[in-house]
């Protein structure tokens, strides 16, 4: 994965993800959006191909990086958890 810092402020970020879809940039999106510093997030993409989305992260006054960090903390805790579910659900 390749990603290229278009903006960056105190509270925003955009971000292009190249050759991304919509499997991590909903799941990213959606992560974010359970987290109460985070004003708004979201993607666009090029209709009707999904060629290099930019992500936009506002905040309310965070550092957007490390909400990312977070969220992508979360992703991978959330992919571990299901790891072990689904091993104890093929028992």
């Amino acid at each position: 994965m390749n990603i290229k810092i278009l903006k960056k402020t105190g509270d925003e970020v955009q971000i292009e993800f190249e050759d991304e879809n919509h499997t991590l940039l909903n799941l990213l999106k959606t992560v974010l959006l359970e987290d109460d510093r985070v004003q708004i997030t979201t993607y666009d993409t090029k209709f009707p191909t999904m060629t290099n989305p930019i992500f936009r992260l506002k905040t309310t006054g965070s550092d957007p990086v490390e909400l990312l960090a977070d969220a992508a903390a979360k992703i991978e805790e959330l992919c571990k958890e299901f790891g072990v579910k689904f091993e104890a659900a093929l028992r």
